[in-house]
């Protein structure tokens, strides 16, 4: 290579380097984009009277799902901090409904027959919820089974983003919002969505 080529090379690299197209710029956008929205969640486990139906996982298998789901939406700059973790005694009827898949005896009992923290987000976790892994069933409370068919984290993260105004994907089954598989993957506009829903929720919240 002879010393013009040289010379014409390195001016060319500290040009780019001046400008800012470096290999890093690109990601260094990104993470000025995504600083991180923390969102404050209550994560109760569901037990009844009798114990028969009550739900099998503990405080610290659900801090651990929690940790392992926040690693999922961190593509998105989103955590959630468990503000409150604890069990709830449900009467047994509506706990036996919710069981079978039945969520409006449930609603209708919260703050009545039972009392919940409610910040922005509830999360309940039930022995069975019917047949589905989990389901988000106001924009702002969600549940998930003991025994889902799919990692206990991602149906966690699934359920999320439901709450942070996210439908199904139907296409991709490696993306996080494609039902019943282990998928992980966000996109742009899902990430754009969830964030701004995030940061309306957070608005509300404080």
């Amino acid at each position: 290579m002879s010393l013009r080529i040289i010379i014409i090379s390195v001016a060319i690299f500290n040009l780019l380097l001046i400008l800012g197209f470096n290999g890093n710029s690109l990601t260094m956008a990104q993470d000025a984009r995504r600083s991180s929205i923390t969102l404050p969640i209550s994560v109760y486990i569901l037990d009844d009277q009798d114990g028969a139906l009550s739900s099998t996982r503990t405080t610290e298998q659900l801090i651990e799902i929690f940790d392992k789901a926040n690693q999922i939406w961190s593509q998105a700059g989103i955590r959630f901090e468990i503000k409150y973790i604890g069990r709830i005694v449900l009467p047994p009827k509506i706990l036996k409904e919710l069981v079978n898949g039945n969520y409006k005896p449930f609603l209708a009992g919260m703050n009545r027959d039972f009392q919940i923290s409610n910040p922005s987000f509830n999360a309940f976790y039930a022995s069975s919820i019917g047949l589905v892994n989990g389901v988000a069933v106001r924009s702002d409370m969600f549940f998930v089974t003991d025994f889902p068919s799919v990692r206990y984290e991602r149906v966690t993260a699934h359920e999320i983003g439901h709450l942070l105004g996210l439908g199904h994907a139907h296409r991709d089954a490696a993306r996080l919002m494609y039902s019943g598989t282990n998928g992980t993957n966000l996109t742009e506009e899902e990430i754009k969505t969830a964030r701004d829903n995030a940061k309306l929720k957070l608005s509300i919240a404080y």
